[in-house]
């Protein structure tokens, strides 16, 4: 397989899990990451997604065309809450807005975006916000100027950004059918794990794994990244697949009841308090 494909966040996690997948297949493949990647999948080039200047000089190292841009780089936070989304959101963008004209007629965009944001419409107005911004410099600033309205969970809104503007870019190379969908991992044991946990709280992350039997593993993700990127799915365009074993299916189906989850009691038993 002759395919060239430039992937961020290659060097640990889901990102090497798809890196290993599509070297195995064959694929040309240049990592962007500020860690250097040890596995051996791809030719590394340094690149920090919250600036958009190393963005710029990295997309200048780049010699095309290629085939598949692969958005996997992000970080947790909470804090400090600037990086977060600058990586996970603006600085996805502002490579993705550039390296689409770079890809063949027929190529392709991935973006790892999460579970967390598949519920981008309960704020769509805030994050309609950030979306109409016109590049990384202004989202920025857009971001310092309403910090009120996201910085308590950088992580979330960050994400759910990536999945709105995933329907927002399907049009961006429509004319030479270059597609752009979203994957977004339910919990998956990667380096983050420890930091999520955290966040959410042990109890409320058991329960959850509980209610699927486990945890995703990277390449369990890694998977369905593959087949997206480069897979035989050539009209599959702008949109997000959930990749948590059947949790989001259980929330919305009603099989899973949201109602006993720690995080849900002890919110129920504030309120008698």
């Amino acid at each position: 397989m002759d395919v060239k494909v430039v992937m961020t966040g290659g060097a640990t996690g889901i990102g090497a899990a798809s890196a290993a997948r599509m070297a195995a297949q064959g694929a040309d493949i240049v990592i962007l990451d500020v860690v250097e990647p040890t596995h051996g999948h791809g030719r590394f080039l340094p690149c920090d997604l919250s600036d958009a200047d190393a963005i710029d000089a990295a997309l200048e190292a780049l010699n095309g065309p290629w085939d598949a841009l692969v958005n996997v780089a992000g970080i947790p936070g909470p804090r400090p809450a600037e990086p977060v989304v600058a990586v996970n959101f603006l600085g996805m963008r502002h490579l993705t807005q550039r390296m689409i004209p770079r890809l063949r007629s027929g190529g392709s965009v991935t973006i790892v975006a999460s579970t967390a944001g598949r519920d981008w419409q309960r704020r769509a107005a805030v994050v309609g916000q950030l979306l109409d911004t016109p590049d990384f410099a202004s989202g920025l600033a857009w971001c310092r100027d309403n910090a009120a309205l996201w910085e308590k969970d950088p992580y979330t809104f960050s994400k759910q950004c990536a999945v709105a503007w995933t329907y927002r870019a399907a049009g961006l190379g429509l004319e030479r059918g270059v597609r752009v969908n979203s994957v977004s991992p339910g919990g998956t044991q990667t380096r983050l794990t420890e930091n999520f946990t955290a966040q959410i709280g042990a109890a409320q992350v058991a329960w959850m794994t509980a209610q699927i039997g486990r945890p995703a593993e990277p390449d369990d993700i890694a998977k369905i990244i593959d087949f997206v990127a480069q897979g035989d799915c050539g009209w599959l365009n702008g949109v997000d697949i959930a990749v948590d074993g059947g949790l989001t299916a259980g929330l919305i189906g009603g099989w899973i009841d949201v109602s006993q989850s720690p995080a849900a009691l002890t919110r129920a038993a504030m309120k008698r308090d």
